[in-house]
């Protein structure tokens, strides 16, 4: 049912787009930084949405990078921390040992502790 409806607003948008485009077929004065120009304002529009898209894009682009890098630090650091607990655990205890040579156990919290 969702991808219908994704398809029905698609088709909604080009249909539009293509009236939108049909009716403001006319050339306008487009002022830019070194000069003007006569351009059709569909095309105008066109190319304000495209460059749109690819700003947005770059952004995201960018952000994806970052976090993909943030990723790959978090799962050094973890395979790190995997890694040192292994070998913790693979430490022989002395032998002698006694429990009461051994440092306390952390007190339990939580609803079953009492």
């Amino acid at each position: 049912m969702l991808r219908i409806l994704l398809w029905l607003l698609a088709l909604l948008a080009f249909t539009t787009g293509a009236a939108l485009s049909y009716y403001n077929w006319a050339d306008v004065r487009f002022d830019y930084l070194v000069g003007a120009a006569e351009v059709p304002l569909i095309g105008l529009l066109l190319a304000s949405f495209v460059a749109g898209g690819i700003t947005v894009s770059l952004i995201s682009a960018i952000r994806v990078w970052s976090l993909r890098f943030e990723l790959r630090r978090t799962q050094k650091r973890l395979r790190d921390a995997e890694t040192e607990l292994r070998n913790l655990r693979e430490l022989p205890i002395a032998p002698g040992a006694t429990p009461a040579a051994l440092p306390p156990a952390l007190p339990r919290t939580g609803t079953n502790a009492r």
